[in-house]
C-alpha cells in the first residue's frame, strides 16, 4: 500500500478531508465490502489513536471518497490550516490495532526561512 500524502485545501480543513479517488481505490476501497463507510483507526505522531471515517457516496458514478467523522476533532487538536500537509503512512501497529500513522507537515520560519516542520 502507498503512503498518501496532500497539501490541505480550505475545504480539506473546514469542512471534510477529501481523499484522492486513486489512491482511495488502489488501498481501501476493497475492504469497503459493499458498504459506503469504513471506520479506520489511526496512529498519530504523539501515539494517540485517531478514529476516522471513510466515507464514499452513495449514488452517482464517482465514488468522491471521504473522512468524515473524527476527521475535524483532528484538525482543531493540530491547529490545521490550509497549506498545510498530511500524509498517511502505512505502517501496522498491532497493539495499537492501527494500520496507519498520520503525519502533519506545517511551514515554519526559522531563522527567516520557510522550512516544513512535523507537528
Amino acid at each position: 500500500m502507498a503512503n498518501l500524502s496532500k497539501t490541505l485545501s480550505e475545504t480539506d480543513v473546514e469542512v471534510r478531508f477529501s481523499v484522492p479517488s486513486r489512491w482511495f481505490r488502489e488501498n481501501l476501497y476493497s475492504r469497503f465490502g459493499g458498504n459506503f463507510v469504513l471506520d479506520l483507526p489511526v496512529k498519530d505522531r504523539s501515539g494517540e489513536v485517531q478514529s476516522f471515517r471513510f466515507s464514499v457516496r452513495t449514488k452517482g458514478k464517482h465514488l468522491k471518497p471521504v473522512i468524515s467523522r473524527g476527521w475535524r476533532k483532528f484538525v482543531r487538536a493540530k491547529g490545521l490550516k490550509p497549506g498545510n500537509k498530511i500524509v498517511f503512512v502505512r505502517e501496522n501497529d498491532p497493539e495499537m490495532g492501527t494500520e496507519y500513522t498520520v503525519d502533519v507537515m506545517k511551514e515554519i520560519k526559522l531563522f527567516g526561512r520557510d522550512i516544513q516542520g512535523r507537528v
